[in-house]
């Protein structure tokens, strides 16, 4: 006797459920084709507070094959966050996937989705997503998303991507300590540096170099190496020995794994010059 269409549907939904068949278990649920929508839904929105993900993360997958795009873009829509940090971390893991499945959907509510957010730490599969849109209103986003250690490669590449679109942003990001220049934060550092070096990946014209000229003498020694490295190759040829003469004084003051960053920087430069 064949199997009823509800029958398979609750079977394949036990496979999704299952860690060893949840893959095997995504096949047949999209096999089941759109009826099997409100179950997923049910699974995606039930809460787990032990911080396991796996399973709602099978879910958003089949969703995002039935093209459900409308529930998935309902998930990331919910306003309330667990307050517990460990199902806080499962939610996240949901949501990252969520938003990368939603990647592809090019429409303003999306968009305007994703940037909202962006706005909390930690969301890599989100600035991912918002990265994809390639659009210019997201380059504050994605700027202050630097201060990140889970998503800073992420907006990092979403940056060089947007390329000199995102320059100017860049430059006054990378000459703006915060809370303060006396009282600056790690995070606030770590921005400033990440700017930085995408600012080396996009490369700056020689018109736009003296307005980081400054930054060769900032107190932080590896903002300072960054900003003598773009001088190198970006600014004209006879201010370019000021940087080598900051690279030759720092050499006494750094630590010694920036010691050898900065005798790289010489020696490349020497060599190219030669």
């Amino acid at each position: 006797m064949l199997a009823q269409p509800a029958e398979n549907l609750e079977r394949a939904i036990g496979k999704l459920k299952s860690l060893h068949d949840g893959d095997v278990g995504v096949v047949e649920v999209v096999a089941c084709g759109p009826r099997a929508i409100p179950a997923l839904r049910t699974l995606l929105f039930e809460r787990e507070p032990s911080g396991l993900f796996q399973t709602r993360c099978l879910a958003v997958e089949a969703l995002a094959r039935l093209r459900a795009h409308e529930v998935l873009t309902d998930y990331l829509s919910r306003e309330q966050m667990a307050s517990d940090p460990v199902e806080r971390l499962g939610d996240d893991a949901v949501i990252n996937a969520a938003a990368q499945a939603l990647a592809s959907v090019r429409e303003q509510r999306v968009f305007e989705l994703l940037l909202r957010l962006a706005q909390r730490p930690a969301l890599t599969g989100v600035i991912r997503a918002l990265g994809g849109f390639q659009r210019p209103e997201a380059i504050p986003t994605l700027i202050n998303a630097l201060e990140d250690d889970a998503s800073r490669r992420v907006a990092e590449a979403a940056l060089i991507g947007l390329g000199r679109r995102a320059r100017s942003a860049l430059v006054s990001s990378a000459k703006m300590p915060l809370p303060s220049r006396e009282r600056e934060s790690e995070s606030s550092l770590r921005r400033r540096r990440s700017a930085l070096k995408v600012l080396g990946e996009i490369g700056i014209s020689q018109k736009l170099w003296p307005a980081l000229r400054c930054l060769m003498h900032d107190p932080d020694a590896r903002i300072s190496l960054l900003a003598c490295e773009l001088c190198l190759v970006s600014a004209r040829v006879g201010e370019r020995d000021s940087a080598v003469l900051r690279l030759m004084a720092l050499l006494p003051e750094v630590d010694w794994m920036l010691r050898d960053e900065v005798q790289n920087v010489l020696r490349t430069y020497v060599q190219s010059a030669r």
